[in-house]
């Protein structure tokens, strides 16, 4: 079993294909059992990871898997107009490697962006709690999550932090002189909104209403609070929204064409700024060609920022040296636990096949690897089926630690 992944991101395609392809919490849970169906044994774990710059997702399962997993997933989504070229795999250190670059911010459109770390974990969380994540990938993932922390301690990727939602009030504050004086509508109560609504409110923009499939108090700071209105409200509100922020889920745009035209009637055409950071998207692409209103999608507004890009470049550079390295080190360290597991549970069997004269032998022997590997030569002419303890790879002192332990235990 390898550690392996594939993915479609910024890089390889735009929004428009991105978001044909997503993973959420209920459909990785049916993707899980028709991957286990369909794979068996062949696929050992796996979990996916959608943002608004990508979908990935992550396994562990015989060499190559790979190709035939995203096959399986692009039929099981119902997945069209995504051609295989926007497609990417990676294996061993290399996926390991992009694995920490994706948790690190490094490799997002937003160099060093924070908000993707905690989606790692909410995705690897939810994966685990409903019993898809586990061994192998767990353990590699883990050390994913050990990296990161290093490179987010060691280096200054982390400074003076972007995200999503910052950037959505640099875009308000550029394009209205008096924000403050606009009325905002959120699309969605989330913690994306929720992160919208705080750096609007600390900027002093507090006409804010919100939008959501169900009515929810957002409690921004001690003294700012937002309740939202059901969704049948939201062509009312349209009609009184300057700036609209989506960041809704949902499958299906919940603003259309027509909704926007019938609320500028009733602005007498007051122009109108949407900005929509969902993947997949809650706004009409349609909505551009109106000559009142500014759209803006996921991946116009992460172009617009070149705030400390220099000193984030050399960040990322010094974060993707330790990346390199650590992983380097982790694939190391799980191979060689991943060999002493093997070999602690093969010694066992061993073991197990041996008289109790033959045990008390082993206690006085200088040399337990080396009689261990003579005696197994003896065993396997008296029992071809016997399984014998790989131990060639195991340092002496290792072997001798596990027969302590067996003796101990038995």
């Amino acid at each position: 079993m390898e550690l392996q992944l594939f993915g479609i991101n910024h890089k390889t395609s735009d929004v428009s294909e991105r978001e044909k392809f997503i993973i959420n919490d209920l459909n990785q849970e049916y993707l899980n059992k028709h991957l286990k169906k369909k794979f068996g044994t062949k696929l050992d774990s796996f979990f996916g990871l959608s943002t608004c710059n990508r979908t990935e997702i992550y396994l562990t399962g015989e060499k190559g898997i790979a190709k035939q997993i995203l096959n399986e997933s692009k039929l099981f989504f119902e997945t069209e107009g995504i051609p295989d070229t926007s497609f990417y795999f990676l294996s061993n250190q290399d996926a390991m490697v992009h694995m920490s670059k994706v948790a690190s911010g490094i490799d997002s459109q937003i160099l060093g962006e924070q908000e993707i770390l905690g989606q790692f974990k909410g995705a690897m969380q939810v994966a685990l709690d409903s019993g898809i994540l586990k061994g192998k990938l767990l353990s590699y993932s883990q050390k994913v999550l050990k990296i990161v922390k290093s490179v987010r301690t060691d280096t200054q990727i982390g400074l003076n932090p972007l995200s999503v939602s910052g950037l959505s009030l640099k875009l308000v504050k550029n394009i209205f002189e008096k924000p403050e004086e606009q009325n905002v509508l959120i699309l969605g109560a989330g913690s994306l909104a929720q992160a919208v609504i705080e750096n609007l409110n600390k900027k002093g923009i507090n006409k804010i209403k919100a939008v959501n499939r169900s009515i929810k108090t957002m409690d921004i700071s001690d003294d700012f609070k937002i309740t939202s209105s059901k969704l049948d409200k939201l062509h009312s509100h349209l009609e009184d929204a300057d700036i609209v922020i989506a960041s809704a889920t949902t499958d299906i745009p919940l603003i259309g064409k027509g909704a926007i035209e019938n609320a500028l009637r009733v602005r007498r055409n007051k122009p109108m700024l949407l900005i929509d950071l969902s993947v997949p998207r809650n706004i009409e692409e349609e909505i551009k060609n109106i000559e009142q209103v500014y759209l803006f999608s996921i991946d116009d507004i992460e172009k617009i920022t070149q705030d400390n890009l220099g000193q984030r470049e050399i960040e990322a550079e010094k974060a993707l040296n330790m990346i390199v390295l650590e992983s380097q080190k982790a694939i190391l360290d799980l191979k060689e636990k991943n060999l002493k597991d093997k070999t602690k549970l093969q010694l066992e069997i061993f073991l197990n096949n041996l008289s109790k004269d033959e045990l008390e032998r082993f206690k006085t022997a200088e040399d337990l690897k080396q009689m261990i590997m003579n005696i197994a030569v003896i065993k396997l002419e008296e029992n071809p089926n016997l399984t014998l303890p790989d131990i060639e790879e195991i340092k002496p002192h290792i072997i001798e630690s596990m027969f302590k332990r067996y003796i101990d235990n038995a």
